[in-house]
């Protein structure tokens, strides 16, 4: 086997050894945060669906131009379709997942100095 062929399975070897440990920390970070979900209890699973609800609620009315009042008399059907266009839109999809991730990154966060 020549020299340049060990030298880039070396490199592979390495890259992959890599990718590993990376998957194998992703994993526990996982298992820790389903864990913590687990603990709470059902109040604050409650308050943590009221909250990230009513911050998307928020985002979707401030999108719609519409009160809190009319939004509230929209039937489910007209929500869903509502939903549908703007998740077509692909500006607000991406504006969603990143507040989402940036929600998601502050959570960590906050576990990792608890």
């Amino acid at each position: 086997m020549s020299e340049s062929k060990q030298t880039r399975r070396d490199v592979i070897d390495v890259e992959l050894q890599k990718t590993k440990a990376e998957l194998v920390i992703a994993k526990h970070r996982e298992a820790k945060l389903r864990n913590q979900i687990k603990g709470m209890t059902e109040k604050e699973r409650r308050h943590r669906n009221i909250v990230w609800g009513s911050h998307f609620e928020y985002l979707l009315r401030e999108k719609l131009n519409v009160s809190k009042e009319q939004f509230a008399t929209l039937d489910d059907d007209r929500i869903k379709d509502i939903l549908n266009t703007l998740f077509a839109d692909l500006f607000f999809r991406r504006t969603m997942q990143n507040i989402l991730a940036e929600k998601e990154n502050h959570n960590l966060r906050q576990n990792e100095i608890i």
